[in-house]
């Protein structure tokens, strides 16, 4: 992930699904965000087996919403016969106790979401909500690229929402990559060099201003920021304490430690 250079821009900092954790994270937000902006009660992610990848469900159902639920699993075998078997892309469900806008996502999968004490007049923008959603999931779900010439073929607010997606899956999930930890470790390396060698007094003062030379911080550092990280800590900070021949020591031994530390992590 490559560091911003203005402020502007790691504010505006976005990530992507790495794992199967992180993709069904981000498929159960963008249910979620489907379900508050449309009063929709209860959105379900599925394959056309029948198995759930993902939901958006109250926490507490109201007996209507239950209702609904109770008979829209009772028909599910049906659905899936129909999304498998006719090449199903949309369909209007009608129960006695609401309905189900059912959607296709891909081959193999659809979007079911269901409003309690709904009938077909109060779609409202719902279908065309609902439609959108089918395409972000299956960017999602199938792992598809994100750069912009990629998402360049998505409608405007298909595209709109991706982006927003990976804005908040950067806030909610970044300090749980590999990378964020990896360079966690590797300041703390720092950390304890720095303090052994001027004392703990220095540590944050040093660490700060160097970052701040370099216009990052450490959670987004990349393995080469890390070599200029310590060629200005030691020819910097640290060589004007020290001497000549011990900082000349110290950073050919921190980068021997440095790289195995990269490699290693």
């Amino acid at each position: 992930m490559t560091p911003p250079k203005t402020k502007k821009k790691e504010l505006d900092r976005r990530m992507e699904a790495e794992n199967v954790s992180q993709v069904k994270y981000m498929l159960e937000l963008e249910l979620e965000r489907l379900r508050e902006r449309t009063d929709i009660d209860i959105n379900l992610f599925l394959g056309v087996d029948g198995r759930i990848f993902a939901s958006s469900i109250p926490s507490h159902l109201t007996t209507p919403q239950y209702r609904l639920l109770s008979t829209f699993k009772s028909n599910l075998s049906h659905l899936c016969g129909k999304l498998k078997g006719e090449d199903l892309e949309l369909s209007l469900e009608q129960w006695k106790g609401g309905m189900a806008i059912v959607a296709a996502v891909g081959d193999n999968s659809f979007l079911a979401s269901l409003l309690a004490g709904a009938n077909i007049k109060d779609t409202g923008n719902r279908i065309q909500e609902v439609i959108n959603a089918t395409h972000v999931l299956d960017h999602i779900f199938e792992q598809k690229p994100w750069n912009d010439e990629y998402l360049a073929q998505y409608p405007a607010e298909v595209r709109e929402e991706l982006q927003k997606l990976s804005r908040q899956m950067f806030v909610d999930r970044f300090e749980h990559t590999r990378s964020y930890r990896k360079n966690m470790k590797i300041l703390d390396f720092f950390k304890n060099k720095i303090e052994k060698t001027v004392g703990v007094g220095q540590v944050d003062q040093i660490i700060s201003v160097t970052f701040n030379e370099l216009g990052t911080s450490a959670p987004y550092m990349e393995d080469k920021s890390w070599n200029k990280f310590l060629d200005k800590i030691i020819d910097e900070h640290i060589r004007k304490t020290i001497g000549d021949i011990q900082a000349d020591e110290y950073k050919k031994l921190w980068k021997m430690e440095l790289d195995r530390k990269l490699k290693k992590y």
